[in-house]
């Protein structure tokens, strides 16, 4: 089964997940590697740093997860570019982002 991540808020996530990329912190410091089993302890560590939603690693199986993971990923895309306006390269940007997100590029 292939390993696949998605992001999960915080509230979400549970001990014994393992993280699907490095964690940092607000100014780019890692505060724990990709790989690491998350504790309990970790988890209330992790919401002083004012972080809502992990990278976690996720064995999908079917095309359910994957839709979800999808529809997830395009609302943050979203959020993300929500203040662009009609600026052509920013929304060039975007274009290409979302596509990259369902596939398109690899």
């Amino acid at each position: 089964m292939n390993k696949h991540y998605r992001y999960l808020p915080l509230s979400k996530v549970t001990p014994g997940t393992v993280l699907a990329d490095d964690l940092l912190d607000k100014v780019g410091h890692v505060l724990l590697p990709a790989g690491t089993t998350l504790t309990e302890r970790m988890l209330q560590a992790i919401a002083h740093h004012d972080i809502h939603q992990l990278p976690v690693e996720s064995d999908m199986s079917d095309a359910e997860d994957d839709t979800e993971n999808l529809a997830t990923r395009l609302e943050r895309i979203e959020k993300i570019f929500r203040d662009i306006g009609d600026s052509e390269p920013a929304c060039m940007l975007k274009s290409y982002v979302i596509n990259y997100r369902k596939g398109e590029y690899k």
